[in-house]
């Protein structure tokens, strides 16, 4: 571990030209609710947690190589956490049964609250578990797969794994999880005792993003990314220059975890639901396909695409339900003719030399 902090302590400045940028960018997302619709302001707001969705992935695949189908179950993980909160601070009215315990336990025979359900009914245990809940499973997961030294396509087969059966024991616990249809008309969200409206919620969505953007940009131009994308390029060579390599694998792959576990909690609040269907190889495959349609390694391109494809399947919905088939040909389009996705379209000189030339041992 403090090899990795080390690493992560030598990090550049962002370049004066980016910063410009992104504070143009960031101002036009602080306007956008003042001029667009209820409904818009939503959608972007959720296409926003998904972009911060694919810039987690992006960290593990991008940067690290790690090919994962598993960020769905981290980000449904999360959610979960914040919507028996949400469910559980239902006020007595609003219960279809008038009672603490929530409908869809009642409807299967619970009496009483589970004993590991109970604490969430607290705000601050359920941030923590948000937080937590995801980043511990990953980090189990990550250190028996790291630390076998399993890699390349036999981390997509456990990741594609993981999430087929999570999926299927979510919808069989049906007493607990609210099965297929997961946990629904959950409360509204307050803070110090004052609900927070959906413009409120969409500011604190967009506030996260922003600050994992900004983050994750800040550590992948330290040494610690350089190391990142070392291991991709020739992992056995990292390693005899004496850095522990499953180490820095399990820290990113924890970090991304946590940060799917927040949008996954930031998401409940402003769809009112959560399902077992994110859990499923169907999400997490739609979250390879932002990365890999803005483009791996670049962080923005997955919010980009995420809210460029979300946009389109939105449109095309009015006209037809073969939305999947338009998102099919676009990634087939950028497959074959810009493998590096669209933020290859950029010129570079806009990127600047940012990164560290040359790898330090601390």
């Amino acid at each position: 571990m403090a090899q990795i902090i080390g690493q992560i302590q030598q990090a550049n400045f962002i370049p004066k030209k980016w910063q410009i940028i992104n504070l143009a960018v960031l101002l036009i997302f602080i306007v956008f609710p003042f001029v667009a619709g209820t409904f818009q302001t939503n959608l972007m707001a959720k296409l926003l947690l998904f972009g911060t969705l694919g810039v987690a992935l992006d960290l593990v695949w991008g940067f690290t190589g790690i090919l994962s189908f598993a960020h769905g179950v981290f980000f449904t993980l999360g959610g979960y956490a914040m919507a028996y909160y949400l469910k559980l601070n239902l006020s007595a009215d609003a219960n279809n049964y008038g009672g603490t315990v929530p409908d869809f336990m009642v409807w299967n025979g619970l009496k009483e609250l589970p004993w590991f359900i109970a604490p969430l009914q607290s705000f601050p245990v359920a941030i923590f578990a948000m937080v937590a809940i995801p980043a511990g499973f990953a980090y189990a997961i990550g250190w028996f797969i790291f630390r076998s030294k399993v890699s390349g396509v036999y981390i997509t087969v456990i990741t594609l794994a993981i999430a087929s059966a999570l999926t299927t024991f979510f919808v069989s616990q049906q007493a607990y999880t609210g099965g297929t249809n997961g946990i629904t008309d959950v409360s509204k969200l307050m803070l110090f005792g004052i609900v927070v409206p959906p413009i409120g919620i969409y500011f604190i969505i967009l506030t996260f993003a922003a600050l994992v953007i900004a983050g994750s940009w800040w550590l992948t131009k330290s040494n610690f990314g350089l190391i990142l994308r070392s291991i991709k390029e020739n992992e056995q060579r990292i390693s005899y220059l004496g850095y522990d390599v499953a180490s820095f694998k399990i820290f990113i792959w924890t970090l991304s975890a946590a940060i799917a576990g927040i949008s996954g909690g930031l998401f409940v609040p402003l769809n009112k639901f959560i399902s077992p269907v994110y859990l499923g190889v169907a999400f997490g495959t739609q979250i390879v396909i932002w990365v890999a349609v803005g483009g791996r390694g670049t962080l923005f391109g997955s919010v980009i695409a995420a809210i460029l494809l979300g946009q389109i399947q939105n449109s095309v919905d009015r006209i037809t339900q073969d939305w999947q088939l338009i998102v099919g040909i676009i990634l087939m389009v950028v497959v074959l003719f810009l493998p590096d996705g669209l933020m290859s379209l950029l010129p570079k000189k806009l990127f600047g030399n940012s990164s560290p030339n040359k790898l330090e041992k601390t």
